[in-house]
């Protein structure tokens, strides 16, 4: 879901201050702001999306801490309105768990969570079209209805590539066997590092489809803990009905491979559209390159169905729609 960046010239100007609203205004964004913690607190705080400061929270005043979430918050509904005029088709909204991130915080939360070196990416893969040709393909495809993994939450740590690969071997095995295990996303996490693959610090979903086809044990067993971890392959390992991976490119390529399972796509979502979409197909996001990666599961005529990895709170439950002919690229 990589799109040209749309003109945003003019957004630095029309953001406000909080300190020029009126008495009323304020108010309002204070029961705004009460309503988000009463729903989202405890979970942001949980997986660390309040904002952190340099200075302890003893050391500020209760009035400039108030301030500086209010503005915050302030900053997410002006996002939340400027992504739904670029979206006509689709929703957004401050009630979301990042509405207290800045933009860089919010950028340094999700990261590179995948690693971008093309060369590299594709070592070891095999670069073809997926049959079948495009002649034969279903005109919709909806893999969330079986063989289907919940939607999973990697929290603070940049896993998203341990995720991907998983849920993808996942729903492979399930569509092979009709055998659905839950399999353990920790081990990818912690001991698949070929190419430089480092846990929490990035890493490549084509060696972890790679690693994981050489058998993975059940999450009951490794269960996923947010930390890179120590590698140890002491749990007994579930032999898996998949083989290595493939590689495919463009909108062709992407719905072909979809007609045969979930497919690990890489996308652009360290931006605001990401940030504080709720539902509705996307068709503009303001992003220079891909960042993350997550799992296709579907199309139709209008849009690609994503699976994310950032939680049932966030998106569409945990699903975001993206339109086609603005294709997410393929792994």
């Amino acid at each position: 879901m990589k799109f040209g960046a749309f003109i945003l010239a003019s957004a630095a100007a029309a953001r406000q201050s909080v300190m020029s609203l009126s008495s009323t205004e304020k108010a309002i964004l204070g029961v705004n702001l009460a309503e988000w913690e009463n729903e989202f607190g405890s979970f942001a705080t949980e997986h660390g999306l309040l904002p952190r400061t340099p200075t302890t929270e003893s050391a500020r005043t209760e009035g400039a801490i108030l301030d500086d979430k209010l503005q915050r918050l302030l900053d997410t509904k002006f996002e939340a309105e400027l992504a739904q005029e670029q979206n006509p088709d689709a929703v957004f909204s401050w009630k979301n768990p990042f509405a207290l991130l800045n933009e860089a915080e919010f950028k340094r939360h999700v990261a590179i969570s995948f690693e971008q070196d093309g060369q590299q990416f594709l070592n070891g893969t095999n670069e073809v079209e997926v049959a079948p040709p495009a002649s034969h393909r279903e005109a919709a495809v909806d893999w969330s209805t079986r063989c289907n993994p919940p939607v999973r939450d990697q929290g603070e740590c940049l896993s998203c590539w341990a995720h991907a690969a998983v849920g993808v071997a996942e729903a492979a095995h399930c569509i092979a066997t009709g055998n659905l295990l839950s399999l353990s996303v920790q081990q990818v996490t912690s001991c698949s590092t070929k190419g430089g693959s480092a846990g929490c610090n990035t890493g490549y979903p084509s060696y972890a489809i790679d690693y994981a086809a050489e058998g993975l044990c059940l999450d009951s067993s490794w269960p996923y803990r947010g930390q890179t971890g120590t590698c140890n392959n002491q749990c007994t390992k579930q032999r898996l009905a998949i083989g290595a991976s493939t590689h495919t490119s463009g909108e062709s390529g992407l719905m072909n491979a979809l007609n045969k399972q979930p497919v690990v796509v890489t996308v652009a979502s360290a931006n605001s559209v990401w940030k504080n979409y709720v539902g509705g197909v996307v068709s503009a996001c303001p992003a220079a390159r891909s960042d993350h990666a997550a799992i296709a599961v579907g199309y139709d005529g209008q849009s690609y169905k994503i699976k994310n990895s950032w939680g049932t709170r966030w998106g569409d439950g945990g699903r975001v729609l993206s339109q086609t002919r603005r294709v997410p690229r393929p792994i």
